[in-house]
C-alpha cells in the first residue's frame, strides 16, 4: 500500500490553526460570539488517518499551525496564495480540504457552484494545470446542512455497519446499522481525487489560490498511483464463502467493509421433498458464516481466516471480475453472478387463484437469504426490539406477505418456500428467473378447511405486535383471532395505545384483532383478559420485576378476573402452570375460564404445561385448553401454539361467539395437528354421565397434519 499512496507532509506551509482569523467581513470561520476560536475545524479529523482506505497524514490535534489557508483579504498572515513543494510522479492527487460557509452563515443550501479557489499543477518542465474548486462540487462547506452533501468530493468518513445486538449506539438508531466513525457526514474534510494528465511529468509544487474572501484550507495531500479514483468503492456486493475447515471463518477487509456476516441454509438433494418444510428444518445444511455482503475498493484485500489452518488474502477486485475465486482451502462467489431482476411475487391459493397472505422464505442456489423488500434480512429476535412483518423460526429467516411483494432475485435458480399456518401444505420449488422477467406467481395447497368442519383458530397471547402487524401475520399464517395483549414491564407500559375497546380496526372478515391485556404479579401469578370493553388497572402490582419498583399489592388475580367477567370478557390462566400461587384458587371458584398451553418454552414433549393442566383434570376442574404462544419476539411464530373452536351448527363466526366456545370447552390445543375426539358419539366440550363405578364407552380419536406425526395417544385415567 506504500507504494501505491503516498502522504506529503505539509507541515512547512502550514501556515494557521482551527483558530479565526481576522479578514475584511468579520472572521473567517463561524463561531459563537463568546467563544470565536472554537471553529468547526476543531471538530474534524487530525493526526494520521485512513480515509476510504488512504492514508493521509494530518497535522496532530491543536496544532498551532494545522492546515493550509488562504483567503482575499484576511489578516493573521494568511495570503491570497500558497506553494506546495512536490517533487514526485503521480498519477492522481488526492485532497483533503473544506472551505468557508457563504459570509454570515453557519451551514446553508446557498453558493452552490461558487469559485472558492483554485489548485494549479506545476510540472517540473514549466507546464502547469489548473483545477478550480467550486462549492459543493471539487470542495464543500466546512459543515452543511442535512442532504446537502456534493457532488464530485466526498467525506472523509464512509459508513461502516453494526450487528443488531451492537450497544454502541441507542437502540433505536442500532436498527439502522449504519454509522460513520468520529462524527457524522455532515461535517469534515471533503476529500477530492484529481486525476493528473500527465502522470508521467515530475510534478515540483502545488500551487493553492483563493478566489475570493471565502477561506478555503488544504489539511492534507495524498499522491496516488492507482489507476481510478480510490473513494470511488462500487456498489455492495453480496458473496458466499465456503471454506474448508470445521470453524466459522472470520473476515476483514482492508479499505472495505464487511456489511454483514450470516449463515447459509444451504439445500441439500431433498431441500423440495422434505416434509419439514415451514419451520427452519429440513433438507438444508446451515453454514456460519457463510454469506457476506462487502463494500470497498476493488483494490481492497480480504483477509480470510479460520483456526489456525486457513489464512488467505484476495483481492476483491478479482472477486467482482471473475465472480469466483478458489484460493488454497478457500473459495468465494458471487451470490447473482449473472446479475439481478426485480420480480413482482404473487401467491395464490391454489384452488381459488386468489391471493393469500402467507409467511415466505426466498434463498439463492447457495443458501444465501433473499428478503423481499421493504423486510428484513437480519430479522431481529430480540425481546421487544423490532417486532412485526418477519420472524426466524429454527433460525431460518421468513417474511410475512399479504399475497405480494416485490423482491430482487438473482438470474438463474431460486429456492421458494410459502407456509400459511396449519391447514395449507409448505410449498417448496425451485424456480428459473429468466433476463427481463418481472412476475413470479406461486401456488400453495389447502390440506384441510377446519372451517367447513365448524372450527376457527386463535392465538390467545400475543405481545408487542401493532394492530396492523397482528392482521398481516394472522393472515399468513392463516389464523382466525389474534389477541393482543397490552400489559405492563417495570415502568415500561405496551400496547395501551393499540386498545379501542372492540375488533381493531385492522380486522378483517376472516381476520380478528382485539386488543386486550395480561395483567401480571410475579408470585401470584398471571391472569389473561380477553374481549374487554374498558381496560382493567392497574395493570401489574407488587412490584418488579413485573410492577415498578417499591410498587405495592393493590390487587389480586380474583380481582382482575372479576372486573373481566363484568364486562362480559374471557378469563385465561396463561403459560400453565406458572406463575401458580393464585391460580388454584381462581380455577377451583370458576374465575378462569380456560388453561393456555404454550408449548413454545418447553418444545413439544410432556413438559410441565401438561403436567400442571392433567393436575387440574384429575381432581374433577372441567377447565378448557386453548393454546398461545406468549408471542414477545420474532423469534416466535404467531399462531404456533395455537387454539381451535368449535362453533355450533349454523353459528356465526364472530368474536363474541368464538369466545363463547371457549367457555363452553369446544376447543383443542395444537402446534401443528388437527385432531378430533368422539365418545359415544359426544364431542369435544360435551359431557357424558356414567352410572356407578364407571363403564365402557365408545372412543373414535383421530389426528391429521401436513407434517409427520409420531404417533396418536389417548389417556384414560392416567395411563395411555
Amino acid at each position: 500500500m506504500s507504494d501505491l499512496f503516498v502522504p506529503l507532509d505539509l507541515s512547512a506551509t502550514y501556515n494557521a490553526g482551527t483558530g479565526n482569523v481576522e479578514s475584511g467581513d468579520g472572521k473567517l470561520w463561524p463561531a459563537p460570539d463568546d467563544a470565536p476560536d472554537n471553529t468547526p475545524l476543531v471538530g474534524l479529523p487530525w493526526g494520521e488517518h485512513q480515509f476510504w482506505g488512504v492514508t493521509f497524514s494530518l497535522a496532530a490535534a491543536g496544532a498551532d499551525r494545522a492546515v493550509v489557508l488562504v483567503a482575499q483579504e484576511a489578516g493573521d498572515g494568511v495570503s491570497e496564495s500558497a506553494e506546495i513543494p512536490v517533487n514526485d510522479k503521480a498519477r492522481r492527487i488526492l485532497y483533503a480540504h473544506t472551505c468557508a460557509p457563504v459570509p454570515g452563515e453557519w451551514a446553508t443550501v446557498e453558493g452552490t457552484g461558487e469559485e472558492i479557489g483554485t489548485y494549479r499543477v506545476l510540472y517540473a518542465d514549466g507546464s502547469s494545470v489548473e483545477q478550480p474548486l467550486r462549492r459543493r462540487f471539487e470542495i464543500h462547506d466546512v459543515q452543511v446542512p442535512w442532504g446537502h452533501h456534493p457532488f464530485l468530493c466526498r467525506n472523509c468518513r464512509h459508513y461502516y455497519s453494526v450487528p443488531l445486538n451492537s450497544r454502541e449506539y441507542s437502540y433505536g438508531m442500532v436498527q439502522t446499522g449504519a454509522f460513520t466513525r468520529e462524527g457524522g457526514d455532515l461535517q469534515g474534510w471533503w476529500l477530492y481525487d484529481w486525476e493528473n494528465p500527465a502522470p508521467d511529468k515530475e510534478i515540483a509544487a502545488i500551487a493553492v489560490s483563493a478566489a475570493g474572501p471565502t477561506a478555503l484550507a488544504l489539511a492534507g495531500i495524498t499522491l496516488c498511483h492507482e489507476e481510478r479514483d480510490p473513494f470511488a468503492w462500487p456498489a455492495r456486493q453480496e458473496v458466499v464463502l465456503r471454506v474448508e475447515a470445521e470453524e466459522a471463518p472470520e473476515v476483514a477487509m482492508e479499505r472495505g467493509e464487511i456489511v454483514r456476516q450470516d449463515q447459509l441454509w444451504v439445500p441439500s438433494a431433498d431441500f423440495l421433498t422434505s416434509e419439514e418444510a415451514g419451520w427452519g428444518r429440513g433438507g438444508q445444511e446451515t453454514v456460519a458464516g457463510g454469506y457476506l455482503e462487502i463494500h470497498g475498493s476493488t483494490e481492497g484485500e480480504l483477509a480470510i481466516t479460520a483456526g489456525d489452518d486457513v489464512e488467505e488474502r484476495i483481492c476483491w477486485g478479482d472477486v467482482l471480475k471473475e465472480k469466483k475465486v478458489a484460493q488454497g482451502k478457500v473459495q468465494i462467489e458471487v451470490v447473482a453472478p449473472a446479475g439481478k431482476q426485480w420480480v413482482h411475487v404473487r401467491v395464490e391459493d391454489a384452488d381459488t387463484g386468489q391471493p393469500v397472505g402467507t409467511r415466505v422464505h426466498f434463498r439463492s442456489e447457495h443458501g444465501a437469504y433473499l428478503a423481499p423488500h421493504g423486510h428484513q434480512a437480519d430479522v431481529n429476535v430480540a425481546w421487544f426490539e423490532d417486532m412485526g412483518g418477519d420472524c426466524k423460526t429454527g433460525g431460518v429467516p421468513y417474511a410475512y406477505i399479504d399475497g405480494t411483494c416485490q423482491i430482487d432475485l438473482p438470474i438463474g435458480p431460486v429456492y421458494a418456500e410459502v407456509v400459511r399456518g396449519f391447514e395449507y401444505q409448505p410449498l417448496r420449488e425451485q424456480v428459473e428467473i429468466k433476463p427481463g422477467q418481472n412476475a413470479l406467481t406461486l401456488k400453495i395447497k389447502r390440506a384441510f378447511d377446519m372451517k367447513q368442519r365448524g372450527y376457527y383458530s386463535g392465538d390467545t397471547h400475543v405481545h408487542f405486535l401493532s394492530s396492523q402487524s397482528s392482521h398481516l401475520e394472522a393472515e399468513g399464517e392463516d389464523l382466525n383471532v389474534v389477541h393482543l395483549l397490552a400489559s405492563q414491564w417495570g415502568r415500561l407500559f405496551t400496547s395501551w395505545e393499540e386498545f379501542t375497546g372492540g375488533l381493531a380496526p385492522t380486522s378483517s372478515d376472516d381476520h380478528l384483532v382485539w386488543v386486550s391485556q395480561e395483567n401480571r404479579q410475579h408470585v401470584l401469578g398471571h391472569i389473561s383478559l380477553l374481549g374487554l370493553k374498558e381496560l382493567v388497572a392497574p395493570m401489574c402490582t407488587g412490584g418488579a420485576n413485573e410492577d415498578w419498583v417499591g410498587g405495592s399489592v393493590d390487587a389480586l388475580m380474583a380481582d382482575w378476573a372479576e372486573e373481566c367477567k363484568k364486562q362480559g370478557g374471557l378469563v385465561i390462566m396463561p403459560h400453565m402452570p406458572l406463575p401458580d400461587f393464585e391460580n388454584a384458587a381462581n380455577i377451583v371458584l370458576g374465575h378462569a375460564d380456560a388453561g393456555e398451553m404454550c408449548w413454545i418454552w418447553e418444545g413439544e414433549q410432556i413438559s410441565s404445561a401438561e403436567l400442571g393442566y392433567y393436575r387440574w383434570l384429575n381432581v374433577g376442574q372441567k377447565l378448557p385448553i386453548v393454546g398461545g404462544t406468549d408471542k414477545m419476539s420474532n423469534s416466535r411464530i404467531l399462531g404456533g401454539s395455537r387454539t381451535y373452536v368449535k362453533l355450533r351448527d349454523g353459528e356465526e363466526f364472530t368474536f363474541d361467539n368464538w369466545c363463547q366456545a371457549v367457555r363452553r370447552g369446544q376447543t383443542f390445543a395444537s402446534t401443528g395437528a388437527m385432531i378430533d375426539l368422539k365418545v359415544e358419539g359426544r364431542e369435544m366440550g360435551e359431557e357424558i354421565h356414567l352410572p356407578g363405578n364407571g363403564g365402557t364407552v365408545e372412543v373414535v380419536a383421530t389426528a391429521e397434519s401436513v407434517w409427520p406425526l409420531t404417533g396418536l395417544e389417548l389417556i384414560c385415567n392416567g395411563e395411555s
